[in-house]
């Protein structure tokens, strides 16, 4: 009965097919940055109207999110999509005035959310013979940037949403990333992110000895960053990276303000912190250097990803109903990362990848080369995890539910807080 439902499911969303490439071409043609994500918010919110299911909008700013209950009691089990798209001025599909691109597939999560809705709302059997609710959750600001908004805290969309209390009552979620392979990572990198303001004193060019370089003193500040990169850990896959957002006005000037934003990954918590103490002093023993200031703040990123074992074994026997043929390759430790992250730190929840698309993440080559296989398949599985899931009594979601999570909700929002600093050091 299970794998009749399972099929009454994947051909309701087969027959949306033309409908749901639709949908990604779309969302892929109007690219919205991290909590600017209206338009497609829009179009989620009108498609879970459309299908009956109750809907609440504006979670963390531009969140959606809608129920499907089942006729009897039993856990929440979350489908999640993210919405937004990454900031690439030079990618050529960019948006004209955000510089957004969706150049790491989110047009196709989204869409694979609401396929999965789509098939499980439109088959009567699914809330007959499953046991509890299934959320559906659009997710905003995946892709971390340090732009403030009145009423956010965090800089990632899934832990403002956790915040808000937008999870409280899910033991579990997943969701389906772009990739050109079918697989997933045992675990993947946390982060915290930096902005640094080194503060000189302005002086012609031509007398230096006048002005005090803020320039310079951010390059001894890097050189130093660099010349202890040797002592990460190699299982704590340490990544440092980042940009001069501002590197002085013109070049005849000592530059007098200079800024930096970077971003420290790490594979644990305590490599986050110790790395992030690690850059704090090469930033204040530059300053000391020039005899300057700097103002360095801290804000909080997403935490280590750790994909449950369970969940994936549920998603990898999907896949192989979908496709008999395919190779789930386990990705090992994954440098990137996301803020599913968050989520898996307070309930178990996975983060595998497919969809059939070439190039890499981040560049501006990366494309689907299957509509299907990127808009409608996706979907299929994440509904079918939710059939085995939830299936008779919930006996499959209620075992992996009671597995304890790595954090309480208040002990992860506790570790976020402790990164919210900000310190001035030095002379001015």
């Amino acid at each position: 009965m299970k794998n009749k439902v399972k099929e009454l499911v994947c051909k309701a969303i087969d027959q949306a097919s033309s409908h749901l490439i639709a949908i990604g071409k779309d969302i892929w043609n109007h690219p919205e940055p991290g909590y600017e994500e209206f338009r497609t918010a829009k179009i989620v919110a009108e498609e879970f109207n459309k299908l009956g299911l109750p809907c609440r909008t504006g979670l963390a700013r531009t969140g959606v999110r809608a129920d499907l209950q089942t006729a009897k009691d039993g856990p929440v089990i979350a489908i999640l999509g993210e919405m937004d798209a990454l900031v690439m001025p030079e990618n050529p599909n960019a948006d004209p005035v955000t510089c957004a691109a969706h150049a790491c597939g989110h047009n196709m999560q989204v869409t694979g959310l609401l396929g999965a809705a789509i098939g499980l709302s439109s088959v009567p059997e699914v809330r007959k013979e499953l046991a509890g609710k299934i959320a559906f959750i659009a997710c905003p600001a995946e892709e971390c940037r340090i732009v403030r908004h009145e009423g956010i805290k965090y800089l990632g969309g899934k832990a403002e949403l956790i915040r808000q209390g937008v999870f409280d009552d899910i033991q579990m979620a997943f969701m389906t990333h772009a990739n050109a392979n079918y697989g997933a990572a045992e675990c993947s990198n946390g982060f915290v992110m930096k902005k640094v303001v080194f503060h000189g004193k302005a002086g012609h060019c031509g007398r230096p000895w006048d002005g005090c370089n803020a320039l310079s003193a951010a390059r001894l500040a890097l050189s130093a960053v660099d010349m202890q990169r040797d002592l990460g850990q190699d299982q704590d896959c340490v990544r440092i990276h980042g940009i001069i957002t501002n590197g002085g006005s013109v070049v005849n000037i000592v530059p007098e303000v200079v800024e930096l934003e970077y971003q420290l990954r790490a594979m644990s918590t305590t490599a986050i912190r110790s790395t992030s103490e690690m850059f704090d002093r090469c930033m204040r023993g530059a300053a000391t250097a020039f005899g300057l200031s700097v103002d360095i703040t801290t804000y909080p990123g997403y935490m280590p990803l750790y994909n449950e074992p369970e969940l994936i074994r549920i998603h990898r026997e999907n896949l192989k109903l979908q496709h008999p043929e395919a190779d789930f390759i386990n990705f090992g430790k994954r440098p990137s990362s996301t803020d599913m992250g968050d989520v898996s730190q307070i309930m178990p929840a996975i983060h595998p990848y497919g969809g059939q698309w070439v190039g890499i993440g981040h560049q501006s080559a990366f494309h689907w080369t299957d509509e299907v296989e990127s808009f409608v398949n996706p979907a299929k599985i994440m509904a079918m995890n939710a059939i085995d899931l939830l299936w008779g009594d919930a006996a499959a979601a209620k075992d992996i539910a009671a597995i304890k999570p790595k954090m309480t909700k208040a002990e992860y929002l506790a570790f976020l807080d402790s990164f919210i600093t900000e310190e001035h050091f030095g002379a001015y």
